[in-house]
């Protein structure tokens, strides 16, 4: 999982540092709304937490972790992720609301509207479900009385099934559930642990088709994210729904690049990543991009072009079928080139990759060394994306 991951997307939407708060800093402040099961009862046994994320400053420093995918980690039950600010109870007729807060405990340091979610998790999980369902809402607090849109659990499973040689998931609507249209939907699978294995948007269809090579022989859990966003007075709310989680099996497909070196252009010439963070199978690793070297005490110089280009070698001339990647991060370019080699000298164009964090791009012919180069050539690979490339 990139440590930026989809809810931090929304504390830039403004700019870096969010936008302007609009509440002042010696105000009292409310924040409360309504929830319920899928059914439209409410659940007085249940807590609805109040999660605040860090400033911009705080984000780029040492607590850049927190930011992430707060609705995955609290379905998965990672408490260091899913830390909550406040908490409140459900009461008999649906209704919570958080303690009070100071106007200055909503804002960043440099006075930025901080974003904050709300989160609500489903009853305990039954087989065949692995994982409850749940409903997070992020939101600015722009006033001094906020009222999160009334949300209700989506407690329904989806399926899987083959169909071709694809992984095949239907689920049901949301509006055929809870009476909310979605905007659109979202598979996600993940391991055990809560990192993402594959991602697909869906779109406003409710089904998505995989080809099981993208997920190798990793297994863990898949569920559907339904999304919605709703005006509000001064913010807007975006709802993100969690079904319940199903077990994901391994294929048991292992890539022809598994554990093989990568090599990653030097000022130089090609340098060796052994082991290769890119081919390890394992999906928390990063790529790290070489550091420029320093510049003579008291002098500047110019950086030396590296880091535009990594190739795979396959350790044998091998027949091509797919080039997987996770979490990519192209940087600032649009796209990147795939290419083949014989010899890692003579290169021949395989097909483009684009932007797309997690895609699967058909390949034919045959190489011992796969190489992805950045169609700028002054562009250098970033660190933070990047967590894994399979070669079929």
């Amino acid at each position: 999982m990139r440590i930026l991951g989809a809810l931090a997307s929304s504390l830039v939407v403004a700019g870096c540092f969010g936008p302007p708060s609009h509440v002042d800093s010696n105000a009292t402040l409310s924040v409360g709304g309504a929830a319920a099961r899928q059914n439209g009862d409410a659940d007085a046994s249940a807590e609805v937490l109040l999660i605040r994320h860090p400033d911009a400053l705080q984000a780029i420093g040492d607590v850049i972790t927190i930011i992430g995918s707060v609705g995955l980690a609290c379905v998965a039950g990672n408490d260091s992720l899913c830390s909550p600010y406040a908490r409140a109870t459900i009461g008999g007729d649906g209704h919570f609301s958080f303690p009070p807060m100071r106007g200055a405990d909503t804002k960043g340091s440099t006075g930025e509207a901080l974003l904050f979610s709300t989160w609500l998790t489903g009853p305990a999980a039954s087989p065949p479900a692995t994982a409850p369902a749940g409903v997070g809402v992020d939101f600015y607090i722009q006033a001094n009385a906020v009222t999160v849109p009334s949300v209700r659990l989506w407690e329904r499973a989806g399926s899987v099934g083959d169909s071709g040689g694809s992984a095949q998931f239907t689920w049901s609507s949301l509006d055929s559930a809870i009476g909310t249209p979605a905007d659109d939907y979202r598979l996600q699978i993940t391991t055990a642990g809560g990192a993402t294995i594959w991602t697909a948007e869906a779109g406003a269809a409710t089904s998505a088709s995989i080809d099981p090579r993208v997920t190798e022989d990793f297994a863990g859990n898949w569920a559907i994210w339904a999304h919605r966003k709703i005006a509000g007075t001064g913010t807007d709310f975006n709802v993100t729904w969690y079904s319940p989680s199903s077990a994901w099996a391994s294929r048991g497909l292992v890539p022809s690049s598994r554990g093989k070196d990568c090599y990653v252009q030097g000022a130089s010439g090609p340098v060796k990543q052994s082991p290769c963070a890119l081919t390890d199978g394992d999906l928390t690793t990063r790529f790290a991009p070489l550091a420029a070297p320093a510049c003579p005490s008291g002098q500047s110089c110019t950086p030396p072009q590296q880091n535009n280009w990594v190739y795979v070698d396959l350790g044998a001339a091998t027949a091509l079928s797919a080039l997987v990647v996770y979490d990519l991060d192209l940087g600032a370019t649009a796209s990147a080139t795939i290419e083949g080699s014989l010899d890692a000298t003579t290169w021949a164009p395989l097909g483009l990759l684009p932007s797309t964090p997690y895609t699967l791009v058909p390949l034919s012919g045959s190489a011992r060394y796969v190489r992805v180069r950045l169609n700028d050539p002054t562009a250098q690979l970033p660190a933070g994306g990047n967590g894994e490339l399979a070669i079929f």
